[in-house]
């Protein structure tokens, strides 16, 4: 009986294939954890930010007026212009050494970090943290996309992100929990020791992924692979039908839809949230006259609701092979939970369940990376570029966005801020069709999805929907 069981659980993680199942296993105890593990501490990180700042750091560091919009806008700034660097950069040299210097850089500057003094000196590292963050972000994504199948990619994504929400999540727990047991211990105040202990929890990370980062497939490093799931991982997938670095990729890329509706539709989405952002719940629950342990803990169930709607999303995207769907009720979201805060009800329930309701359109930071990862099969320099140029194109708008529409001295009601995101999000939905339509198209003439040389290679994939397959030659 627990044979069968497992059997039964072995086919729903990993499928029927031994060969695909043998290599997914693998996968999905080393990239998998290893990336997610990293996010998850990424995101411990920024939530530390946000509940050092409301539990003494900007007293103490004297933040004053929008300082602290400044120190976001600055991680934002770099986060963007590191983006596209950071995925090209995965194209040319081993992603082993891309990932692990980050990892390593970026354990020494969060662990300093409790040495500050001066809340300027915290934005500049706030702008180093932002590089990092997004060689990591957007390099994950474009290795998982290196690595697993459509019906595979979207749901391990899912996961990747959700362990960032858990970091957030994490960030105030364990605030909360300093201020009770660490505020004072050898004379720091609680703030100063939560960076200490990310710091220092960031380190085994680098050795992990020094161990198991297997590169891309043509590189056929991996030391825990053997030889034929090495040449199936090559295979499986098959090739991009534009595959150098010349003169045509900026034609390729500047001339393609991909390149920017995708990233158009990632800026609507930023900026339609950004209500769930910029400590604007915190505020707010301070405001009502919630004790400080409370505006730590309360907003963390946002970061549940985000955990919640990018795996549900993800998954059933997987399985429908199509991401559309789910990406058009992501934009229903936002427009109710828009309007119900515009409303401004006078019960604290009305402004709790738009918070959490809202918590779970986190899901595009899965879902339209796996959906850009289908249209971009075919072209490894535009999905390179793509992927880094997602984040970018949005960060432009999203650095300013916040110091106009919800400016530290709008709290605790951001109208102006909400009636913005009402709008960025109704327009998710054209934009989600368009999207689909020329999808459709592609999939259609056969200019999206991926080359196989042989119909053995192609196996499964050859019916699978969507951009991962081309029509296979028929037989003689």
């Amino acid at each position: 009986m627990a044979s069968s069981s497992l059997i039964k659980l072995r086919s729903f993680l990993w499928g029927n294939d031994p060969k695909d199942a043998s290599l997914l296993i693998k996968l999905d105890f080393t990239i998998l954890p290893y990336f997610s593990l990293i996010w998850f501490l990424f995101g411990l990180s920024r939530a530390s930010y946000g509940s050092a700042y409301i539990s003494g750091m900007g007293a103490d560091l004297g933040f004053k007026g929008k300082a602290y919009n400044y120190m976001n806008t600055v991680y934002l700034v770099f986060y963007a212009v590191c983006q596209m660097p950071g995925t090209s950069l995965l194209t040319i040299a081993p992603p082993k050494y891309v990932f692990v210097g980050v990892n390593v850089t970026w354990s020494i500057l969060t662990l300093i970090t409790f040495k500050m003094t001066h809340f300027y000196q915290v934005i500049v590292l706030n702008g180093f943290e932002g590089c990092l963050s997004a060689i990591a972000y957007v390099g994950a994504h474009f290795i998982y996309a290196s690595w697993y199948k459509k019906s595979e990619l979207g749901t391990r994504a899912a996961i990747f992100v959700s362990c960032g929400q858990l970091g957030s999540m994490a960030g105030g727990w364990i605030q909360a929990g300093l201020l009770e047991s660490l505020a004072g211990k050898n004379g720091l105040p609680a703030w100063r020791w939560l960076f200490i202990i990310v710091g220092i929890l960031t380190i085994p990370t680098a050795i992990f992924g020094w161990a198991f980062i297997p590169d891309l497939p043509s590189h056929r490093s991996a030391w825990y692979l053997t030889e034929g799931e090495k040449e199936h991982a090559v295979a499986r997938l098959g090739q991009p039908k534009q595959n150098t670095w010349d003169r045509t990729v900026f034609k390729r890329v500047i001339f393609s839809w991909q390149f920017w509706l995708l990233p158009t539709i990632f800026m609507l989405y930023s900026l339609a949230i950004q209500m769930e952002l910029n400590n604007v719940m915190q505020l707010w629950l301070a405001s009502r006259g919630y004790t400080v342990v409370e505006e730590n803990n309360y907003p963390t169930a946002v970061y549940g609701a985000a955990i919640f709607g990018t795996v549900f999303y993800s998954f059933i995207s997987d399985k429908i092979q199509s991401r559309w769907q789910c990406s058009l009720a992501i934009g229903v979201t936002f427009i109710i939970g828009s309007a119900i805060l515009i409303a401004n009800p006078r019960a604290d329930a009305g402004h709790f369940f738009a918070f959490y309701l809202l918590g779970t359109t986190y899901a595009p930071q899965a879902l339209w990376y796996s959906w850009m990862a289908d249209v971009t099969a075919h072209d490894f320099q535009l999905r390179a570029i793509t992927t880094g140029f997602m984040n970018s194109f949005d960060f432009g708008f999203s650095t300013w966005w916040p110091l106009i529409f919800y400016p530290v001295t709008d709290a605790p009601n951001y109208r102006k801020g909400y009636i913005a995101s009402i709008i960025t999000g109704a327009l998710i939905i054209p934009t989600v069709l368009v999207i689909a339509y020329l999808e459709k198209q592609g999939i259609k003439n056969g200019t999206l999805g991926r080359k196989f040389d042989t119909e053995e290679s192609a196996g499964d994939e050859s019916v699978e929907a969507g951009t991962e397959q081309v029509p296979l030659p028929e037989k003689a």
